[in-house]
């Protein structure tokens, strides 16, 4: 008799510790990045999904291909992208490190955060909209951008490796 309720309580605690995971996993990347701590935020990302991920979504922004448009490209659209996607590689493995990560975690935009120097450069951090939202009960999908901002957000999509560990897999550009 006793047992049921404690069965019960502990199922719930695994429900919630399930279902509460990712946001561990986003408190703890925001936590490193504030801290400067690239090897603790870089222990949360699969840097090759990340890549494959970021250079898939600017690719098919170039041909106008994203989420938001319909039919096929354009052939000078086609031929940009193509020469843009020769270049794509190398720049996006160049670009995609723990410290830029950082910098879009601080509410940096995509390009800045690719670009300047090292973590932390900015006399203080700016005041944040975050947004979190599951797509799925494997995906997990953290958004961020200036408060106040009219762009739209950057999404860092989590995927779930395991029962409780996620990994940082997508980059969504807005």
């Amino acid at each position: 008799m006793k047992l049921k309720p404690l069965l019960l309580i502990l199922a719930a605690l695994l429900l919630a510790l399930f279902l509460g995971s990712p946001f561990v996993a986003v408190h703890e990347m925001r936590a490193a990045a504030r801290a400067h701590d690239a090897a603790k935020l870089g222990g949360y990302v699969d840097f090759e999904a990340l890549r494959e991920s970021l250079k898939r979504g600017v690719q098919a922004k170039l041909l106008g291909t994203e989420r938001n448009e319909k039919g096929e490209p354009s052939p000078g659209r086609a031929l940009g992208a193509a020469v843009a996607g020769a270049l794509l590689g190398p720049m996006v493995d160049v670009a995609i490190t723990p410290e830029s990560l950082a910098r879009l975690l601080q509410g940096q935009r995509p390009a800045q955060a690719a670009v300047e120097g090292a973590i932390g450069t900015e006399a203080k951090e700016p005041e944040l909209e975050t947004g979190f939202a599951y797509e799925g009960l494997n995906t997990f999908v953290f958004s961020v951008k200036p408060k106040g901002s009219d762009d739209e957000p950057v999404e860092l999509v989590l995927q779930r490796r395991g029962f409780f560990a996620w990994k940082l897999a997508e980059l969504r550009l807005p």
